[in-house]
């Protein structure tokens, strides 16, 4: 049981989206990886907009309001794994990852589109008891070529506002 709460799955997928297929504004109560196989889109957290491509990924942290959307002339396909455990955030800080360093650059999509697909086709008892191992797996992917490093293209800045009606609007 203990390995379960150093660091756990709470779900993962994989997706082609739609042009202009947004998610948020949000606040998640997890960590969520999401990793950019192709197309593109912008990803926004806080007050600053990044464009991601590619190749490349963000990560949302918990308790932050995020907000994230495909391109319209070359939407993207991504994948994400989200998962929380104690020690979730030392190793993210161990990767370089959380707070200011929320866009990451990785060579290796094959091995993390295979390893989500695999999450995804073997759900279950077996999964389950593979869950930590996998996710420390997609986390640690980037390791072998570096530290995850800050990428993308900053593309503006805009701010949250919380509607008088309780909505959340950009």
């Amino acid at each position: 049981r203990e390995r379960f709460e150093d660091l756990y799955l709470c779900y993962c997928g994989y997706e082609k989206c739609e042009p202009l297929h947004s998610w948020g504004p949000v606040v998640r109560p997890n960590y969520i990886i999401h990793y950019v196989l192709e197309g593109k889109g912008i990803y926004q957290v806080r007050d600053t907009v990044t464009e991601v491509g590619a190749g490349e990924g963000f990560l949302i942290e918990p308790g932050v309001l995020t907000f994230y959307q495909a391109d319209a002339a070359n939407p993207w396909t991504y994948l994400w794994v989200g998962f929380d455990g104690k020690k979730a955030p030392e190793i993210l800080r161990e990767l370089g990852m959380g707070e200011d360093r929320l866009v990451f650059h990785c060579k290796r999509s094959a091995e993390l589109e295979e390893t989500v697909l695999s999450m995804l086709e073997n759900q279950g008892q077996e999964a389950s008891r593979q869950a930590p191992a996998k996710v420390r797996g997609v986390v640690y992917t980037g390791r072998d070529v570096g530290r995850w490093h800050r990428r993308g293209r900053v593309v503006g800045k805009v701010h949250f506002k919380m509607a008088d009606r309780g909505g959340i609007y950009v």
